[in-house]
């Protein structure tokens, strides 16, 4: 029986429940032979990792932070969602060339939706400017029912890239006037130790702030949002139940059934 090989690439991967997660769904849909693994790699070594798990048998990878941009680069082809976030957090191989996708965004719009978290005439801010901010903008500015999407990001010409990459008025820089009824911090603030310094302006409004990263507490930067009086906050392990659902799907043409596992990963 072939081996059905899969991983995830990133540095730090060591804390990735992304292999919990594919092996939850693999066992749930029967599929004998399948293995999934963390793969740390380097800026330098990324392209060489990439090309040694293919040729040992691999069929497709997740990318984390913070080769995204580099596994744009490095794929074949693209779908529509990674050419415009310039973007990509699943890779498949096939017929000898690399696919390139990006389901961050539409795995966190798939959340938002579970936990009902509304985007109907909402204004959101995007904290951060990197690969899966452009993929999360990417999704939201489809979503027809969010109106206005900012961007907050500590190098204002990484923000105002996405600005020109988007080219749409439903995306702007922050100003101190905005208020806000999402926030989402697509940064690594979450994972250092010095402390969390955003203008407390962003959550005057009170507005459900969401963290990418998540914890098994409650992340830095849902503490921050909650010392400052947001009204809900959630950290990003839903995000990633969903974005994987979708990788999943790209590699075996079946679609897991995502219920009650975010749940079951927090006991983990």
């Amino acid at each position: 029986m072939d081996e059905l090989k899969f991983a995830v690439i990133g540095d730090p991967v060591s804390h990735s429940l992304s292999p919990n997660i594919h092996h939850f769904f693999a066992s749930q849909l029967q599929l004998e032979g399948f293995s999934y693994t963390k793969i740390k790699s380097s800026k330098n070594t990324f392209q060489s990792d990439v090309d040694d798990f293919f040729k040992s048998g691999g069929i497709g990878l997740n990318v984390t932070v913070p080769f995204k941009g580099q596994a744009y680069n490095l794929c074949d082809r693209l779908d529509q969602s990674a050419i415009e976030c310039k973007s990509v957090n699943t890779i498949m191989s096939h017929s000898g060339e690399l696919m390139g996708y990006s389901t961050d965004g539409q795995g966190l719009v798939d959340d938002f939706s579970q936990k009902k978290i509304t985007l109907e005439n909402s204004k959101v801010l995007i904290i951060g400017a990197g690969g899966s901010a452009a993929s999360i903008i990417s999704s939201l500015l489809l979503h027809e029912a969010a109106t206005e999407v900012s961007i907050l990001n500590r190098t204002e010409s990484n923000a105002i890239k996405l600005l020109d990459l988007f080219n749409t008025d439903k995306l702007s820089i922050h100003d101190k006037k905005n208020q806000y009824d999402i926030v989402v911090n697509t940064t690594p603030i979450s994972m250092g130790v010095d402390d969390i310094v955003l203008p407390t302006e962003i959550i005057k409004n009170k507005p459900v702030c969401y963290d990418l990263f998540y914890d098994k507490e409650k992340t830095r930067f849902q503490k921050w949002a909650e010392i400052n009086k947001s009204n809900r906050n959630y950290d990003g392990l839903g995000m990633l139940v969903h974005q994987a659902k979708h990788s999943f799907k790209i590699w075996n043409n079946l679609l897991p059934d995502v219920n009650g596992l975010e749940k079951l990963l927090r006991r983990l």
